[in-house]
């Protein structure tokens, strides 16, 4: 066996309690600290963990401030302290002072200032380094074999002395790493140098396009001014010709007009004296007018002087008696008497005949009367029979409207329920309240589901179940771990991560078994079951929710907890009562929403199915009922009785009254006879009135024959007037045909004169033109000189001004097409090819470098594997002992991803979950594991316990206390009895007045714990 480190002193001042100088010594295999509570035992631990390289945060406090001395009853605060610990291993001494001084801490080994990683190294292989092993603080214990799996293999590591090897190897990946994006850079950087060169050979090229564009552009431009030029001569020259031609035509067009000016004037002389002799003889053929007027005047009066002569009145007849007005007046008043009498017999005769038609009538009436009273008994009855009938079918359609009105209800209700389960069933196809990897791999082929599909709680118990699943509720199912594997590769090329669960590696811990509590609603994994079915059930909701308990409230939880329950506590509200004692809680976002919305979905398919039998049920009884139209038919049959029954009865008829009035017809005959004598006497009175008039008349006529004979003479001397001014006429129609004729001679002559004027304007207007055409060409030919003197003497090109200018467009759109170019492209390019050698070669040297580090660091990972393997072989023996010799348990060590995992199962429990274990079974298991760490170097250097002890009962103290006598190094910090009798030394630390002070207390012989 090697010789292993121990401590052999530990000194300290100023920190924490123990504000004067205080030093430990370790002779003893086993060392005991004791004292009361607070008296700062703990303190010398922390003083260890301190001087080994631990931070603030992770011993109690915050800051380095927290470890110097505060002051007590009459000390003062102290603004520095300082830890030695001395070390040795055979004759090998290590000294590891460290001192706060203000806001820092300074290292020292053997009295040389280090760094803390350089510490670390010293330290390797003692477990006394930062998060080491050997040091188990107060209530740690248990959290040691609880440790992270990543924890336990560092343990382990150091306990094999291959921590500064593992340390090195990472050290070595994270060179690789570097030395890996580095190279990534060089290529990068050697890339984009790449792309810069083909830029350039690109602008390079561009550059020469342009420059050969730029010189035909001013070929171009040399020979469009030269060739301008050329046509503005051209231009001038025809100018001038068509100058002198315009001149002659001027000339010539003046004669003309002159010559139309004189005959426009004799025209118009002319015109003047045709319209004088015209408006005379127009003068004159008024008065003819004035003749024809009269003439036909007097020929209206002569056809309305010239009729027959009247009828001849004969002899002369006598006047009348009286004049004829009166006897006219009289005659009157006799019709007028005579049409009364008649009137009055009318009304006679009419009012008997209206008696007999009345009295038909009132027969008529009587028997209607009769008819209507026996046809509205028989209407009262039927109406009776019919209210009857539609009483009964309208009770059958308020049941029917009922029944209608509920089947709409449930139609809406299913189409409702319909609708909200297609958007559930979309969203849980689409995996939205998924994350990514399991959405990805749900649907591949041996995958069962995700366990948020899978489980189904009890109804209300979602948020509570939720909360107890928590990250294991995104978990996929898989039938065994191929499929696992599968699946994790497909995640890997897609991307994205998931946990897997195969049914072939199931290994659920044991059911718990709670006594039954107020407000416990029972173990979490009975309180949900899965949808699919063929699957191990118990065991599949046991792996996931284990020994969580669900209670009604936090108050039931709390009360079980403090009654020694240990188990994990889940409330229906949310709030998680961990094993170790934390409490989570509050207002969860969205919590039970993944559970709720698959209970949701459940739950509407359940009620479409009830609905959907509800509905045919309500269809079924509807098509039992009469329809609609039935009840309608009997309501118009009701109305049209009740109708008929409002019109009144016709009134009883009264019979008629005979007429009271005589009648006396011989009144009537004597007054047709004065009227008749009278009309007798009145047409004598008009026989003479009518010869009077004829007389009158005929000596009319005598008169207008006389004025007939006077019109004629008249009329012969107005003739004879018209026949004179005849010629007249014609010599009017003469003189208006020639003032026609010269009145156009003249329009046209103008339309010359106006055409002239016009042409004579439009020669002047071009004369102008031209000379304005010569001033331009001229100041063009000058500028198109000046412009070309600028440019060098070129060639000139063959072609037109258009031609050219259309190839210097062209020139100028290929050219701006090239946009800005890079002239020294070139030069660039040049020096960039000889950078770009460089670093090729660079990147090719840093390949080579990073080939040999990667060749280097799989040598030392190989080696690393080696030992760990070695070492992992003699742990697991070891451990498998010490469990057994402690617990009487089974134990094993397992390799599970980037780390250990510890199995632990006592004698009679079948548990494999040490969060199971109780807190004495914890602590021995914590031991196993300590004592198999120091087989790895040949026995375990040393281990600094603190108040381990405290749950061990009297039986477990027995077997702890047996293995002290071990012959490692011990140091103790304890209240029990027998490991104090198991102690070798004692000191006894006392506080008083704030400050920590320690005795020492020496046995003569070593305690045997048997």
């Amino acid at each position: 066996m090697r010789d292993t480190w121990r401590i052999d002193r530990l000194v300290l001042q100023g920190f924490k309690s123990f504000a004067e100088r205080t030093a430990l010594d370790f002779p003893d295999p086993i060392t005991g600290i004791i004292g009361p509570n607070g008296s700062g035992k703990s303190n010398l631990v922390e003083a260890l963990r301190f001087v080994t390289g631990a931070r603030a945060h992770e011993l109690r406090g915050q800051e380095l401030g927290t470890f110097l001395f505060h002051g007590g009853e009459g000390r003062p605060p102290q603004a520095m302290a300082e830890v030695r610990l001395e070390l040795s291993r055979g004759r090998e001494r290590l000294t590891v002072e460290r001192r706060i001084e203000g806001d820092r801490s300074l290292f020292r080994v053997n009295g040389r200032p280090l760094s803390a990683k350089a510490l670390a190294l010293h330290l390797a292989g003692t477990g006394l380094g930062r998060g080491g092993y050997a040091i188990v603080g107060q209530g740690e214990v248990a959290a040691l074999l609880e440790a992270p799996e990543e924890v336990l293999l560092a343990h382990l590591e150091e306990a094999a002395g291959l921590r500064p090897v593992a340390e090195a190897a990472r050290v070595a990946e994270k060179e690789l790493q570097e030395a890996s994006r580095l190279l990534e850079e060089r290529e990068r950087e050697l890339q984009e140098l790449k792309a810069q060169a083909e830029r350039l050979r690109g602008e390079a090229k561009r550059a020469r396009q342009a420059q050969a564009l730029d010189l035909e552009a001013l070929a171009l431009k040399v020979s469009l001014l030269e060739a301008r030029m050329e046509e503005a001569q051209a231009e001038m020259a025809r100018a001038e010709e068509r100058l002198k031609a315009l001149a002659r035509e001027e000339e010539t067009l003046e004669r003309e007009r002159q010559a139309l000016e004189q005959r426009r004037l004799a025209l118009a002389r002319e015109e003047e004296s045709l319209r004088q002799e015209l408006e005379a003889v127009r003068l004159r053929l008024k008065e003819r007018e004035g003749f024809e007027r009269e003439l036909k005047e007097l020929a209206r009066l002569q056809r309305a002087l010239d009729r027959p002569p009247p009828e001849d009145p004969g002899p002369p007849i006598p006047p009348p008696p009286r004049p004829l007005e009166d006897l006219r007046t009289q005659l009157r008043h006799l019709k007028a008497e005579e049409a009364r009498l008649l009137a009055a017999k009318k009304r006679h005769e009419e009012a008997f005949r209206r008696y007999l038609t009345e009295t038909a009538r009132y027969e008529e009436r009587l028997k209607a009367y009769q008819e209507a009273l026996a046809e509205r008994t028989r209407l009262e009855e039927e109406l009776a029979q019919r209210l009857e009938e539609l009483r009964d079918l309208e009770g059958k359609m308020a049941e029917r409207k009922r029944l209608e009105t509920r089947l709409a209800e449930l139609r809406a209700q299913a189409q409702g329920a319909l609708r909200e389960a297609e958007r559930l069933r979309r969203l849980l196809e689409a995996g939205s309240d998924l994350h990514e990897g399991p959405r990805k791999v749900r649907k591949l082929p041996g995958v069962l589901g995700v366990v948020a599909d899978l489980v189904q709680p009890e109804a209300g118990l979602e948020l509570a179940l939720e909360v107890a699943l928590g990250p294991r509720l995104q978990w996929v199912l898989t039938q065994d771990e191929e499929a696992a594997k599968a699946a994790i590769a497909l995640l890997k090329r897609e991307g994205g991560r998931a946990t897997f669960l195969p049914l072939t590696l199931l290994s659920p811990p044991p059911p718990p078994s709670p006594p039954p509590v107020p407000g416990l609603l029972g173990p979490a994994f009975r309180l949900a079951r899965l949808r699919q079915s063929g699957l191990p059930e118990e065991k599949i909701l046991l792996a996931l929710l284990g020994d969580t308990l669900i209670f009604a409230d936090l108050d039931a939880a709390l009360a079980y907890r403090r009654a020694s329950g240990r188990e994990r506590v889940v409330t229906l509200e949310g709030e998680v009562l961990e094993r170790l004692g934390a409490l989570s809680g509050g207002r969860l976002k969205g919590g039970g929403e993944t559970l709720l919305l698959r209970r949701r979905l459940g739950d509407l398919e359940t009620e479409q199915e009830q609905l959907a039998r509800e509905i045919k049920a309500l269809e079924e009884a509807l098509a039992s009922f009469l329809p609609h139209r039935r009840l309608e038919e009997a309501r118009a049959q009701v109305g049209a009785l009740q109708a008929r029954l409002r019109s009144p009865l016709p009134p009883p008829p009264q019979p008629p009254t005979p007429p009271q009035e005589t009648w006396e017809e011989a009144r009537l005959l004597a007054l047709e006879k004065e009227r008749e004598e009278l009309e007798g006497i009145l047409a004598q009175a008009e026989a003479h009135e009518r010869w009077r008039l004829l007389s009158q008349a005929r000596e009319a006529w005598a008169a207008s024959q006389e004025e007939v004979r006077r019109t004629q003479a008249r009329m012969e001397e107005l003739k004879a007037k018209l026949a004179a001014t005849q010629p007249l006429l014609a010599k009017a129609q003469e003189l208006e045909e020639r003032l026609k004729a010269v009145r156009a001679e003249r329009t046209n002559l103008e339309d010359q004169q106006t055409r002239a004027l016009t042409r004579a304007n439009s020669l002047l207007s071009e004369r102008e033109n031209l000379r304005l055409l010569l001033a331009r060409r001229e100041a063009l030919l000058e500028e198109l000189g000046r412009e070309r003197a600028s440019f060098p003497p070129l060639d000139r090109l063959p072609g037109t001004p258009r031609a050219l200018q259309a190839r210097l467009a062209q020139v100028e759109r290929e050219r701006a097409a090239l946009g800005p170019v890079n002239a020294l492209a070139e030069r660039e390019l040049m020096e960039l090819e000889a950078r770009l050698e460089a670093q090729a070669k660079e990147v090719q040297e840093a390949t080579e470098a990073l080939l040999r580090l990667e060749a280097e660091a799989k040598a030392v990972e190989k080696a690393y594997g080696e030992r760990l393997k070695e070492s992992y072989q003699v742990f697991q023996n070891a451990f498998q002992k010490y469990a057994l010799a402690l617990l009487g348990a089974r134990a094993e060590v397992k390799r599970e991803g980037q780390g250990l995992k510890l199995v632990v199962i006592p004698a009679g429990k079948r548990t494999q979950d040490l969060r199971l274990l109780s807190l004495g079974e914890k602590t021995l298991g914590a031991l196993a594991f300590l004592f198999s760490l120091g087989e790895l170097q040949g026995g375990l250097p040393l281990a600094v316990l603190d108040e381990v002890d405290a749950a061990l009962d009297e039986a477990n103290l027995v077997r702890f206390t047996r293995f002290l006598n071990s012959g490692k190094q011990f140091i103790l910090v304890t209240h029990q009895k027998r490991t104090m009798e198991a102690c070798h030394a004692l000191y006894g630390v006392t506080a008083q007045g704030g400050v920590s002070r320690v005795f020492s207390i020496r046995k003569e012989a070593s305690h045997d714990p048997k």
